[in-house]
């Protein structure tokens, strides 16, 4: 039997997913618990409703090419905000074993949306963000500011808190710090539901040993 050209391919819905999950693949294999593998990551043009609508129709053409696949988008935005991030994960999940993959895709739908990850006590997020060291503690300031609520680990609006921070520090958006963030930060530190059921999915398929 030929080898695929690919080991895994990875469908995500915008940019800034596209950053995160390329530097995790690339140096962060050890910190997953993966080994080494053949990928590439490509992002849908029409973005989450785009990877809700046709997602698992794309990846079906690409079962020649790879041998998993995964699709990711955020749950606010895909436009079935009514449906749990979980359920859409279930239904996309039962999508693809029926369109051939037999289990070897699956989806991860961030919920809210993929700044939630970047959020972690790491000095790295600071940094990232332009929030100079002899300034007051940041969470501290989300927190005056109503982005963060006191004793809360994580905003409740993740890319609200991310964009009023950067327009504090002058530092443009830009999908290079979520490649940033997810090249530094602990792996460990993000206890979010959806990375964890991604690092999850990358353990099981490309187990270490």
């Amino acid at each position: 039997m030929t080898a695929l050209a690919l080991d895994l391919f990875v469908l995500t819905a915008d940019a800034d997913q596209k950053a995160a999950i390329q530097s995790l693949l690339e140096f962060r294999i050890k910190a997953l618990g993966i080994r080494q593998c053949r990928f590439e990551v490509q992002r849908h043009p029409q973005r989450d409703p785009g990877c809700l609508g046709n997602g698992v129709q794309l990846l079906t053409t690409l079962q020649t090419q790879a041998e998993h696949a995964l699709m990711i988008l955020d749950w606010e935005g895909c436009g079935r905000e009514g449906v749990a991030a979980a359920d859409l994960e279930h239904d996309l999940d039962a999508r693809l074993d029926q369109a051939g993959w037999g289990g070897k895709a699956r989806s991860v739908v961030i919920d809210p949306e993929a700044e939630i990850w970047l959020w972690s006590e790491s000095p790295h997020v600071a940094t990232t963000f332009g929030w100079s060291s002899d300034r007051e503690n940041m969470r501290a300031w989300l927190t005056e500011h109503g982005l963060v609520a006191p004793g809360a680990t994580k905003p409740t609006r993740p890319k609200e808190a991310m964009l009023a921070v950067l327009r504090e520090t002058k530092v443009k958006p830009s999908a290079a710090n979520f490649a940033t963030i997810a090249r530094t930060v602990s792996v460990e530190r993000c206890q979010d539901r959806s990375f964890l059921r991604l690092r999850d999915i990358l353990r099981s398929w490309f187990p270490l040993g």
